[in-house]
């Protein structure tokens, strides 16, 4: 009962000599068995080709797509995507990747919508036919009756005789109900005797045709877990008279339209898995050539400085890119003029702080200097012989001198660092000659803490390293008050990757809030407690090596420089 139009023989398949064989035919493989000289027993199914092999393919590959299309989503949304890279590059890939699949999706559906319509159109095409059919052949038979019932001729025993003669010429049942619904006649009486389908037939049919005179009603109904169509029309005899409601039921063969559906489907999923890596490949060469210029920008942008002439991008295309890298030319032209005034600005305002404070710092020895030249002049002319007033007044203005003379140093070495000689040093033998430098300090106790190491080996001017770590050591012991134990600690720490942390921490009184944005600018000054220039210089020597000074503060307990 298959599709394959088997030979009349079997010799065409088998000799006979062996009890099972095998061979292929017409596309089709068929098991034999030859059970005796008389019987064999062949059974055959479709070949398996390359095709049918490239189908299971295409629907792992759709299986796959799908399920690391939701595994991305979802592990996207869990991570709230801000790890996700979207850059306008990953956008382009992405919206072009996506459009396709909703095209696939748009297209396989329709498709499919318009496969099952078709379909459908043509099981009522068919059945309108076969209705048409049975119809003229019944009218043939009762066509001059007035009514059925109890109806017999020299032919047919009854009614249902004459119906399955025409069930088995057409292929399909019929069923005969009278004038108030109820089974008159079935070609398939066990259907009805089993219970299977009610006598009566379905109201909603039966209003159609008795109370709104429809010509004709097709139906979809069901046996169990079965569905099928089921066409009724009213039979009337050569008078135009009513002689039964006459219903076809057509059993589809759904096993058809599920295969070509999946061959619709693997069609669509073949062309489009092209489609889609062709697609993706293109899309990476479009986004990359169309983020190139975008890219550019972005690198020119990055390497934006006020310290150094900025580049001019040459781009000769016109499209809306251009726009963009005018505008960058604009901002470049703006931006080193705002540079070139900015940097005059800080020059000027740099000098006019730097000229208040050594004026005010100058200002400082001059005034107890005046005061002691106008008391040496008026003892002069009153005629005193005082030489220990002499003696104390020289040894003041000496003083005063020396701290005019501190100031100017100062000034010349921040002005003008000389030249580092950088070598190979130890680290630790200099902090150790920097403890023992200050080991007889009285106003603090110095602690050296190396860690694990004793050489650790740097590359610096050892003078002006030394001049940083004595100048921090300084800033602490000036911080600490008076009568207050103090206590200054120095760590020394690497984190393996050729970096060296040198930190000096005091228990002193803190920095004040109100300097602390300006502590490393430079601060003349004479007083004890002060900075002076040497946070400043020490900035500067440790910028010149490489490397950064910051700090830590709280206040009553203590600074830490690192």
């Amino acid at each position: 009962d298959g599709e394959y139009p088997y030979r009349r023989t079997s010799g065409f398949y088998t000799t006979g000599e062996v009890t099972f064989g095998k061979v292929t035919v017409d596309g089709y493989d068929h098991m034999i068995y030859n059970v005796d000289e008389k019987n064999t027993i062949i059974v055959g199914s479709q070949s398996v080709t390359p095709v049918d092999s490239l189908i299971s393919f295409s629907y792992i590959f759709a299986f796959s797509f799908l399920l690391l299309a939701v595994i991305f989503l979802l592990s996207t949304v869990r991570l709230a995507r801000p790890a996700f890279n979207w850059s306008f590059k990953n956008r382009i890939l992405y919206s072009m990747a996506g459009i396709l699949f909703f095209t696939f999706l748009l297209i396989c559906s329709g498709t499919v919508y318009f496969i099952v319509q078709q379909y459908r159109n043509e099981q009522n095409d068919n059945l309108r036919n076969t209705m048409r059919s049975v119809t003229v052949e019944l009218i043939h038979k009762v066509g001059y009756e007035d009514n059925l019932q109890n109806w017999s001729s020299e032919d047919y025993y009854n009614l249902e005789e004459l119906l399955r003669k025409f069930s088995n010429v057409f292929y399909t049942d019929i069923n005969l109900y009278d004038a108030s619904g109820d089974l008159l006649a079935t070609s398939r009486p066990e259907i009805f005797d089993r219970q299977l389908l009610s006598r009566r037939m379905n109201r909603l049919v039966y209003e159609r045709l008795s109370r709104e005179n429809a010509s004709e009603y097709i139906h979809n109904e069901h046996i169990g877990q079965m569905r099928y169509i089921s066409a009724y029309i009213p039979l009337l005899n050569a008078e135009n008279e009513f002689l039964a409601y006459l219903n076809l039921p057509y059993f589809t063969q759904s096993g058809e339209l599920a295969k070509d559906i999946t061959n619709l489907v693997v069609a669509v999923i073949n062309i489009y898995m092209i489609l889609l890596l062709v697609v993706l490949v293109l899309s990476v060469i479009l986004a990359d050539r169309i983020t190139q210029p975008l890219r550019m920008i972005q690198n020119r942008i990055a390497r934006v400085s006020l310290s150094r002439k900025n580049e001019k991008i040459r781009y000769e295309r016109r499209d809306e890119i251009r726009g963009l890298v005018e505008e960058y030319n604009y901002m470049v032209e703006e931006l080193e003029q705002s540079a070139v005034l900015l940097a005059q600005s800080e020059r000027e305002t740099a000098w006019r702080e730097m000229a208040k404070q050594i004026a005010h710092e100058i200002k400082n020895p001059l005034t107890p200097m005046k005061l002691n030249v106008q008391h040496l002049q008026r003892t002069l002319e009153e005629g005193t012989n005082d030489p220990e007033m002499v003696h104390r007044i020289s040894a003041t203005l000496i003083e005063q001198i020396d701290s005019l003379s501190a100031i100017a140093n100062e000034f010349s070495d921040f002005a003008k660092m000389p030249r580092a000689r950088n070598e190979k040093i130890n680290l630790i033998s200099k902090l150790k000659n920097l403890v023992q430098l200050f080991e007889g300090s009285d106003k603090a106790e110095i602690e050296l803490d190396t860690g694990a190491g004793e050489r650790i080996q740097v590359y610096a001017d050892k003078e002006q390293l030394m001049r940083v770590f004595i100048n921090l050591v300084k800033n602490g012991l000036q911080a600490i008050p008076e009568g207050k134990s103090g206590r200054i600690r120095i760590s020394v720490d690497t984190d393996g990757d050729r970096h060296v942390t040198v930190s000096f921490r005091d228990n002193g009184k803190g920095i004040p809030e109100g300097i602390r944005d300006r502590l490393f600018q430079p601060n003349f000054t004479t007083k004890s407690g002060g900075m002076g220039m040497g946070l400043a210089i020490s900035n500067k020597i440790i910028r010149s090596l490489g490397g950064k000074i910051w700090y830590e503060t709280e206040m009553e307990r203590g600074t830490t420089f690192f």
